[in-house]
């Protein structure tokens, strides 16, 4: 039976004031795969909470976000949307993933999961104090006070504590431990060797873990590191006249993979807990890095931004650093920091293999 233009009017006035949530389900939308998306780390999954922090770790400035509402930029380093915002829509849950501090968060926000990640910080305490961003300990306080505002959302503790509990954890750090720090700065190498620096950063990572599942989270995603020595950044510090990868960050990661991958087996029995599983993340990027052709890319060891060797944060700006024709076919947007359209094939590849055996 057709509707009347009356109660066709009244069905998408209806619509239009839902929540997105609604929106979605009343258009069509599947019922989403978890109430929630909540996450942690770096600049990779940061969607804006350095904007509100003391730093210069930032990019809530052109040219970054060129590509997504209108050209606004929103605190993401990157062009457009980022590893956390298609998890979300793979999900159901929304387009793009609040950032927890700076903003004015709905209560469908809160319900529907937020981002406490800081970009520029890591599992080693030094990495963030650093630059001048959130220490992780700092992102699980901020947990903890975002699940007293959810228990205000939805009425007691019990019932966020079930939201809580069916949520999507996504832990992404580690990468500027080795770039930033062990790389860059002169505390830690005085300290360890590369091989006891990785088992620091996975003993600090694998605590982070425990935390996380004592204050309710039982599907947690935990990333391990790309390959660090190819990011254009690392390629101009320390890859020659010739910018190659630079192989000792490249061991660092692969080495840093290999050891959290089994530690998190050993948690998976430690906890009871087999919704707590290890992310490859290593493996995809580097066949983006080196046949870039096959995903569609025609650059790969450059960024778009100005010279795409160097330029990050601060130094990718609008008025020093032009940015390239066409994004789309650049794997990286900075030096450090893939495109939308990088983001994008990462999280198709991963999904199906990783975060779809969490749910």
């Amino acid at each position: 039976m057709e509707l009347g233009g009356t109660a066709m009017s009244l069905l998408l006035l209806l619509v239009l004031a839902a929540s997105p949530l609604q929106q979605a389900r009343a258009v069509g939308g599947g019922r989403p795969r978890v109430p929630a998306i909540l996450v942690f780390g770096d600049s990779i999954v940061d969607t804006g909470n350095n904007n509100a922090v003391l730093t210069l770790t930032k990019s809530n400035f052109r040219p970054y976000g060129k590509d997504l509402n209108g050209g606004v930029p929103t605190g993401r380093f990157s062009n457009g949307r980022i590893p956390t915002d298609f998890v979300a829509s793979r999900l159901g849950l929304k387009d793009l993933v609040p950032a927890y501090l700076g903003t004015d968060l709905s209560d469908d926000d809160l319900c529907t999961g937020v981002s406490f990640a800081s970009g520029g910080t890591g599992y080693d305490p030094l990495t963030s104090t650093l630059v001048a961003v959130l220490p992780m300990q700092e992102e699980l306080n901020m947990f903890a006070e975002y699940k007293e505002r959810l228990a205000g959302v939805v009425g007691d503790e019990a019932a966020a504590a079930g939201i809580v509990a069916e949520s999507l954890f996504l832990v992404c750090a580690g990468s500027d431990d080795i770039a930033n720090n062990y790389y860059l700065a002169p505390v830690r190498p005085l300290q360890y060797d590369i091989s006891a620096y990785v088992d620091f950063l996975v003993e600090q990572a694998c605590d982070f873990i425990r935390q996380l599942y004592q204050q309710g989270a039982r599907r947690i995603a935990v990333l391990g590191m790309p390959p660090v020595g190819c990011v254009p950044s690392q390629r101009t510090l320390a890859g020659g006249l010739a910018r190659d990868c630079d192989p000792a960050r490249n061991h660092a990661a692969q080495l840093y993979n290999s050891r959290l991958k089994e530690e998190v087996v050993l948690l998976q029995k430690e906890l009871a807990c087999q919704r707590i599983g290890y992310v490859d993340i290593y493996d995809v990027l580097q066949d983006m890095i080196t046949n870039p052709c096959k995903y569609g890319f025609e650059v790969s060891t450059r960024g778009c931004c100005g010279t795409g060797d160097l330029e990050v944060s601060l130094l990718c700006n609008q008025l020093t650093a032009p940015t390239c024709p066409d994004d789309r076919k650049y794997v990286f947007w900075d030096s450090f920091h893939p495109t939308e359209k990088a983001y994008e094939i990462i999280v198709d590849y991963l999904f199906p293999r990783y975060i779809e055996n969490l749910l």
